[in-house]
């Protein structure tokens, strides 16, 4: 994909969201690497603490992950969120610390989120969720076999 058409999908993306959940708001962008990057997420206070947060993610992760395209994000208290609580949140989903924040052409976000449709590759951090995932899928090999 192009870097417009990485651009395009990440809107067009952002702009589905939007319509499917109103009063959400929401900047999507093309980090580095090439990566999906979540600037920002507002959700309507009425809303929050409802698990409608968690469905805006999960249509993000599937949409990320059809496309082989790790997810970054960085969270931040400027909407009034509680930082552990967003570390949390997004650490169950999957997120974990980007280890090469800094380096050239790494993507600048906190964390990010490698596709579940691909392997983690050297320089990302594996989550324990991931290697209890990887020793469940070697065990149930077909032919019982390792």
């Amino acid at each position: 994909m192009t870097d417009q058409a990485q651009e395009a999908w990440a809107d067009a993306l952002a702009d589905d969201i939007q319509t499917k959940y109103p009063g959400v708001r929401l900047q999507l962008g093309i980090d580095r690497g090439p990566h999906l990057a979540l600037f920002w997420l507002l959700l309507p206070e009425s809303e929050r603490g409802r698990g409608l947060g968690t469905q805006i993610m999960k249509h993000l992760i599937t949409a990320a992950d059809a496309h082989d395209v790790p997810i970054t994000l960085s969270p931040s208290n400027k909407f009034g969120g509680d930082l552990d609580r967003l570390h949390t949140f997004y650490q169950r989903l999957g997120f974990a610390p980007n280890t090469r924040r800094g380096e050239l052409d790494a993507p600048q976000e906190i964390m990010v989120r490698t596709p579940r449709s691909s392997a983690p590759d050297s320089k990302q951090q594996t989550t324990a969720e991931d290697a209890v995932r990887t020793s469940h899928a070697s065990a149930q090999l077909p032919g019982g076999g390792r």
